[in-house]
């Protein structure tokens, strides 16, 4: 019962139950007002009305009554005797009737009116027509003795005085009564306004407490809402520890509420294990198997571009440094390598001894994209090599025989088996299939050609146009029988001097004529690339290799050089 009252739906309903008494409250209100008014406008029609109209009759009575006296006293007694009689009866009897019907609307009246000042009035009036009753029955019973034969003028003018009297008090009662009515005709219209004027000011008062009770408790009810959004919008970005809302209400959205800070500690909790295990595992791995759970990492296969680099004389290099230092100096080296293939969305394999191994592949990144971002992370390592090179000392603490680190790297693309790998105890999200052992063997061919980074054609082909690239030869790496063309990548497009391009012309049309047996061709061609560049160890090796192509290549060339078994 408790949880209902704080509920948001009882809040509601309270709402609607207070408004709709403070409209009741006010049609009472109005209702009663409007309720006065009518009376008085009743009393005013049924009473006052009526006796003005009455007393108007009564004065008109009186003043035939008046003539009828006069009548007396300006004509001759035998004319005056025949018609006094027969009109002062008649006419006293309609003028008594007419007072007591005035008298039973006073009464009425008494009886009916709101107002203490109409009672007053009423109350004033009510002796002056009894006064004016007794003064129309002596005027009465005068104008009937002076209708006798033998009155006397005494008995006649006592008649007509009756008659002047009657008349005054007549006029005064009417006047009174006329000056009431009117007065009351104006304070009905004046308490007509003004019950007019408080229903209004009731109706609005009502509305605008109304209005004030349902903002005080919508704000109630927003406020949390409001927070609660303002907390999710730090949730969405990414602003876990300011995302916290402070539980205000009991009702349902304070349950929502505790619910979103429950799921507020979850994130913080999953983001510290990403941030844990993002050290050990790829960050992205991490989050599909805590949001996914083991189907997030099944295996499945895919085209995914493999890395695989190593670095150059690392066994003299760790001879001639203490265990400590050494751990040092891998990992600043794989901290500096590992951050260009992260940022250009690579996930990080494995480290093995002093080698790199990731890979690309959906929906880690775009599969249109993955051989590009590949080359990019490789060409952004090689930039990175000569800022490394200069924090090697401060980070060995050496300033002399300080070891001068390289790396060679192969780039495969093409089809493996990814998911996760291992036991119940260890397991690892990895690439399986022949194109890893690619990527190996591919970085160790560096050795023969004296190049940095050489990639597959799948690998050159998808990077399309992104790259600048020179094909270096046809080569068959043990245990493949598919000949593998190699290349060796150069820069982004656009990113090759005009020098470099042309030794690329001169090492393109040499392996033309290479590769037709066309051997004097050929190492013209060789011999100008190195004219271009003394350095180029490809061309050096193909020169080398047509000077001793009769002795060295078999009758049967097809332009695939054959790799021996240990490169």
């Amino acid at each position: 019962m408790a949880s209902l009252f704080r509920s948001i739906s009882f809040k509601i309903f309270g709402i609607s139950v207070g408004l709709l008494l403070i409209m009741v409250v006010a049609a009472f209100g109005s209702a009663f007002a409007s309720e006065q008014v009518h009376r008085q406008l009743q009393t005013f029609e049924q009473v006052m009305l009526p006796l003005a109209r009455t007393m108007a009759n009564v004065e008109l009575e009186v003043q035939k009554q008046k003539v009828t006296a006069d009548f007396l006293l300006e004509t001759p007694e035998e004319e005056a005797v025949t018609t006094c009689l027969g009109q002062a009866k008649t006419q006293g009897a309609r003028t008594r009737d007419l007072l007591q019907r005035a008298t039973k609307l006073i009464q009425q009246g008494l009886a009916n009116v709101q107002t203490e000042q109409n009672q007053m009035a009423l109350a004033r009036f009510s002796p002056m027509v009894d006064e004016l009753s007794y003064q129309e029955r002596r005027l009465a019973a005068l104008t009937l003795e002076a209708c006798a034969r033998d009155a006397t003028v005494t008995e006649m003018e006592a008649a007509k005085s009756q008659a002047d009297n009657v008349m005054r008090l007549s006029d005064k009662i009417v006047l009174e009564i006329t000056s009431f009515v009117a007065w009351s005709s104006r304070s009905a219209r004046e308490n007509q306004e003004f019950a007019a004027q408080a229903n209004t000011g009731l109706i609005g008062s009502a509305t605008l407490v109304g209005l004030m009770l349902a903002w005080v408790v919508s704000r109630g009810l927003t406020r949390p809402i409001v927070r609660l959004q303002t907390g999710a919008r730090a949730v969405s970005a990414g602003m876990l520890s300011e995302a916290h809302v402070p539980v205000t209400t009991r009702d349902e959205i304070g349950e929502v509420t505790r619910a979103f800070n429950a799921m507020i500690l979850d994130l913080q909790d999953k983001e510290k294990i990403k941030e844990t295990f993002g050290q050990y595992v790829d960050p992205r791995i991490v989050a599909g198997l805590l949001d996914g759970g083991q189907s997030a990492t099944e295996g499945n296969k895919q085209v995914a571009s493999i890395f695989f680099s190593d670095i150059v004389g690392f066994s003299e290099i760790a001879e001639q440094l203490a265990p400590g230092t050494l751990v040092n100096l891998m990992n600043a080296y794989f901290s500096a390598m590992s951050d260009p293939i992260q940022k250009h969305s690579g996930i990080v394999d494995k480290y093995i001894g002093d080698a790199i191994m990731a890979f690309w592949v959906p929906p880690f990144v775009e599969a249109q994209r993955q051989a590009e971002l590949a080359c990019r992370a490789a060409l952004e390592q090689i930039e990175n090599l000569d800022a490394f090179h200069r924090q090697t000392p401060d980070i060995i603490g050496l300033r002399r025989d300080v070891p001068l680190i390289d790396f060679r790297l192969g780039i495969v693309t093409g089809e493996v088996v990814v998911g996760s790998v291992g036991s119940e105890i260890a397991r690892s999200f990895t690439a399986m299939g022949d194109c890893v052992n690619q990527a190996s063997r591919l970085e160790a061919v560096n050795k023969i050609y004296g190049t940095r980074v050489l990639i597959d054609h799948p690998t050159r082909c998808a990077a399309g146009d992104a790259i600048e690239a020179r094909e270096v030869d046809l080569i068959r790496v043990p245990g493949v029988s598919v000949p593998l063309r190699i290349y060796e990548l150069a820069a982004l497009k656009g990113g090759l001097s005009s020098s470099r391009q042309e030794l690329f012309t001169c090492y393109e049309e040499g392996l033309h004529w290479y590769r037709a047996a066309r051997w004097d061709q050929a190492a013209v061609a060789f011999n100008a690339a190195l004219n271009i560049d003394p350095q180029d160890k490809p061309s050096r090796v193909m020169l080398e290799r047509t000077a001793n192509a009769q002795a060295v290549l078999p009758s049967d060339w097809d332009g695939v050089w054959v790799m021996s078994a240990k490169l």
